[in-house]
């Protein structure tokens, strides 16, 4: 062998030697070096809590009421109470309808009793004039049961039509004479009741405050007077949701 082949077979060497130092562990000889980054590598890779946007005023309202609202529409089941202790509402609820049938019914059975004496009453629909849905049926239930328990003597005439039709099968001779209805029976009402809820409306600073007014009259029909009448009012103060955002 020359002494130029010997020189590149020594290079050859010391070029091999180096080029498995730098592979270390992957070629199971030397070690290799940790990275000059600095620290654990672990920790480029982990949240940095200066990096996170601070939450505005507004956001921080919002996540509040949306936290709120979880955990309202998370809640399951129910609770009974006497209907006596409800609370007060910001719509039409329990505490208007029962404060509503209290004075209307104590005030026409004292009316009936003092000044009518006798005579057959009819109720009328009640009229809902309000921005709010209220079953006035519910009211006019509440208000009859009340003043039948009083004595309080009402007709109806909306079944006049079915009770005709019965009193004209009985005189086929297929109904049984202790069970057939007689004719010349009926009762007229000598006066009838009508009603309206009524309501007035503000706003201000953030605050709705309603008015609401719930009046009955009786009407004689024979003279077509009104001869009672009575109001229920109710003012309402109530917050607005999303004031001020």
């Amino acid at each position: 062998m020359n002494k130029f082949s010997k020189k590149w077979e020594s290079k050859g060497k010391r070029l091999r030697n180096k080029g498995l130092h730098g592979r270390g562990d992957s070629l199971g000889g030397g070690s290799s070096s940790p990275p000059k980054s600095g620290g654990d590598t672990t920790a480029n890779f982990l949240p940095n809590s200066n990096s996170y946007p601070k939450l505005t005023p507004m956001h921080q309202k919002f996540l509040i009421l949306f936290v709120s609202f979880a955990i309202v529409s998370c809640s399951t089941g129910a609770s009974y109470q006497k209907p006596e202790n409800a609370k007060a509402t910001k719509q039409w609820g329990v505490v208007e309808v029962k404060e509503t049938v209290k004075s209307m019914s104590h005030s026409l059975s004292v009316y009936y009793k003092t000044e009518m004496k006798t005579g057959f009453l009819e109720w009328r629909k009640l009229q809902n004039s309000t921005s709010e849905h209220i079953d006035t049926k519910l009211i006019t239930n509440e208000i009859l049961n009340q003043l039948t328990k009083d004595k309080i003597p009402f007709v109806d005439t909306s079944v006049r039509e079915d009770a005709t039709k019965e009193m004209a099968f009985g005189k086929t001779g297929m109904v049984s004479s202790d069970s057939r209805l007689a004719v010349g029976k009926f009762k007229s009402p000598s006066h009838q009741i009508k009603g309206e809820i009524n309501e007035v409306v503000n706003f201000e600073s953030g605050t709705k405050i309603q008015y609401i007014t719930v009046t009955l009259f009786l009407v004689s029909l024979e003279t077509n007077q009104i001869v009672w009448s009575e109001q229920t009012n109710f003012l309402k103060k109530s917050r607005v949701e999303g004031y001020g955002f």
